[in-house]
């Protein structure tokens, strides 16, 4: 008989599979029973995950791990004295791989065996260098982050170049106006943004009309979105970090 169950990441599960063997049903009758509880969707997509597995001979086909809630509600109408036995069985199972997982995750210096000290104070280290490496990783995200909840709402250029002075950028006005020319985000000759940026959302433009000398004058005023803030700073934290 395979182990009732098993550590799965870092929970503490059975598989369909299994359970069909234990309690000596077919595979297809458990994945069947599972699909025809009457349990809750959120019930069934926390304690029940379908994945795939291959047989002896490599074929691919699906079955379920279950966390012990799902498998309390899965077997309950699984009744005879041989069916109550295996029941017991796995609540004991699921209670000692629990604590088993509970020791593993416990910090090397509250372990008083010296050898498991050693192995879990190794295996700390390892954990650490991992999350160093993922926080570097993600540092570039997280920097992204940052500059979209710099502002909630779009801004002038001039407005931009000040938030991202605030962020440590020393940039002026003409500066980024200039920037947004070399990127080919604005046209050479006017202040205006390319419609590809406008449709990626990193602009709005405003059209008015006003009076000049008696007569009727359109003007555009261009603002960046706070999306098109966080892709511009961290445009330029790039260059300057290059």
């Amino acid at each position: 008989m395979n182990q009732l169950v098993f550590i799965e990441g870092d929970q503490v599960v059975t598989d369909s599979l299994t359970v069909a063997e234990v309690f000596g049903k077919r595979h297809d009758h458990v994945l069947r029973d599972i699909k025809n509880l009457d349990s809750s969707k959120e019930f069934n997509l926390h304690n029940f995950g379908e994945v795939e597995y291959k047989d002896n001979r490599n074929r691919t086909y699906k079955k379920y791990l279950i966390k012990r809630d799902g498998l309390a509600f899965l077997v309950f109408g699984y009744t005879g004295a041989k069916a109550a036995l295996f029941k017991e069985k796995y609540i004991s199972e699921f209670n000692r791989m629990e604590n088993e997982l509970q020791k593993l995750k416990q910090p090397s210096y509250m372990i008083d065996d010296p050898v498991s000290r050693a192995k879990r104070w190794i295996t700390e280290q390892e954990e650490r260098q991992q999350l160093e490496q993922t926080l570097r990783i993600q540092e570039p995200l997280v920097s992204f982050a940052e500059s979209c909840m710099a502002s909630e709402k779009s801004l002038l250029v001039r407005e931009v170049a000040k938030l991202a002075s605030k962020q440590g950028i020393v940039i002026g006005e003409r500066q980024l106006f200039q920037k947004l020319r070399d990127w080919k985000m604005i046209f050479s000759n006017k202040n205006e943004p390319y419609q590809e940026y406008v449709n990626r959302g990193y602009f709005e433009v405003a059209q008015g009309v006003r009076e000049v000398s008696g007569k009727s004058k359109t003007w555009l005023t261009m603002k960046i979105t706070p999306k098109g803030q966080a892709y511009i700073i961290n445009k330029l934290k790039k260059q300057l970090a290059s």
